[in-house]
């Protein structure tokens, strides 16, 4: 249970200490605006030793100090949180989203409104998910609308960025059909150039591209088309993000100057001489893993019944994900495991040889459900080797400081975006998922109000 207290005397009411006056009377208006949390575990997203009995102050939506409870002064008159047992980490930041397309059994463009985009902002914040770029699919001007009524503080939920429209060639774009026009289709370098600066035109973050042949099904966006993007993106100051299967593509993109993947490859393990070239370029890498590890299962595996999911995801949604695994032969299984187990390798190299892995799931897609999935990524990072100090600092600060945004810290000047968690995920990550209370820009989150709803 979290305490709050300011004054010397205090009443229980819904589960939480307030503050009353002693006498009996009206309280007294509080002299500070700051908000103390204390007596929690502080993972500050740095990759440092947590800060046991540690202490967070907040004042206005501004994180101002961090720190053992013997270094930190608390404002008088400042409201206290009392969060004994508990444990503090950032909110998470996934680089690789997708809003607008799921609702419900129904994944079609038609659900690209403001409604459930909302809706799906608040489905990622309930998880604990703070800042979720939508990585290329979004037709239009309403992700950027979206994102100014937050910033405008007049919108809740997960913080936006957009990607806007990525490129491809012609009708090559996002493996599902429903997704793929929202790619823009390059067949020439003067096109490419053109949708280049049409993204950088909108409040986009990144460039998204797409280096895939879909099995030999699409053409596939070619040196000679990507080397040009990737040129006109950096005279914008746009990073480019590309999207890739094999790793023959992957080295050339390296040396084109791509700036991050959206997926390990997917065709082979790594070689040391990619790995290599990636930390040597600076490349931060998304392993995607929750959307590859889906295939090697050919019997609903445990996360299909965890009563968290069930909490946002409706009853029927849950049944066609069952018979998805169930409907999935065991040759089938057993070949997408042998890739999986390849990714794995894979990146347990890069964690080794220090690249900047950065958090990205692919949620949004059908049946892949965003903000639960988040964790479920986590868990499969760290199965594949990574501790769970490094699994954090890839969820929350690496992936803050690529996109250029002022949270996935615990410091000093960033913005109280944390997650209180009734275990320690540094003693096994999926201690995450044990959310007690979600903060955004030092709001609590409505998680008993969002799930209501749902």
């Amino acid at each position: 249970m979290m305490k709050i207290r300011s004054l010397a005397c205090s009443l229980t009411l819904a589960g939480l200490v307030v503050v009353a006056a002693c006498d009996g009377e009206a309280p007294e208006e509080p002299i500070s605006t700051v908000v103390a949390y204390e007596g929690a575990t502080l993972i500050t997203g740095e990759g440092n030793a947590p800060l046991g009995g540690g202490v967070l102050l907040v004042d206005q939506g501004r994180i101002t100090e961090v720190g053992l409870a013997a270094n930190v002064t608390i404002p008088d008159g400042a409201t206290v949180v009392d969060l004994t047992g508990k444990t503090v980490m950032p909110t998470l930041v996934d680089l690789h989203g997708h809003i607008g397309f799921n609702q419900g059994l129904s994944f079609d463009n038609a659900n690209y409104t403001r409604e459930n985009i909302t809706d799906q902002l608040n489905r990622y914040a309930y998880y604990g998910i703070g800042t979720i770029v939508s990585l290329g699919t979004d037709p239009g001007g309403l992700a950027s609308d979206i994102r100014a009524e937050q910033e405008a503080g007049t919108l809740g939920g997960a913080r936006l960025h957009t990607a806007f429209r990525g490129i491809a060639r012609p009708d090559a774009g996002p493996g599902a059909p429903t997704m793929r026009p929202t790619a823009f289709g390059a067949s020439t370098e003067e096109e490419a150039r053109a949708q280049v600066a049409e993204i950088a035109g909108t409040n986009a973050e990144f460039v998204k591209i797409w280096v895939d042949d879909r099995g030999g099904s699409v053409d596939k966006l070619t040196a000679d088309l990507y080397g040009p993007i990737i040129e006109a993106a950096h005279e914008h100051d746009l990073q480019v993000i590309a999207h890739i299967f094999y790793q023959e593509d992957a080295r050339e993109l390296v040396e084109a100057g791509v700036d991050g993947f959206a997926h390990l490859p997917r065709d082979t393990e790594m070689d040391d001489a990619l790995v290599t070239a990636i930390v040597e370029n600076d490349v931060f890498v998304m392993p995607n893993l929750s959307i590859s590890e889906r295939g090697r299962h050919a019997t609903p595996p445990d996360w299909v019944d965890d009563p968290l999911l069930a909490e946002s995801a409706a009853p029927e949604v849950l049944a066609r994900i069952r018979e998805s695994f169930e409907s999935r032969s065991d040759e089938a299984a057993e070949t997408a495991g042998a890739s999986y187990a390849a990714m794995e390798r894979s990146l347990k190299k890069l964690a080794d040889a220090g690249a900047k892995l950065v958090l990205g799931a692919d949620t949004g897609v059908q049946d892949h459900l965003q903000g639960y999935t988040e964790h479920r990524e986590l868990e499969l990072i760290a199965a594949a080797g990574l501790s769970p100090a490094d699994v954090i600092r890839a969820a929350t600060s690496v992936p803050a400081e690529v996109l250029g945004v002022d949270t996935g810290l615990l410091a000093a000047g960033k913005r109280a975006d944390f997650l209180v968690l009734d275990a320690n995920p540094m003693y096994g990550i999926g201690n995450t998922r044990q959310i007690s209370a979600v903060y955004l820009g030092g709001e609590l989150v409505d998680r008993d109000g969002m799930r209501t709803a749902w």
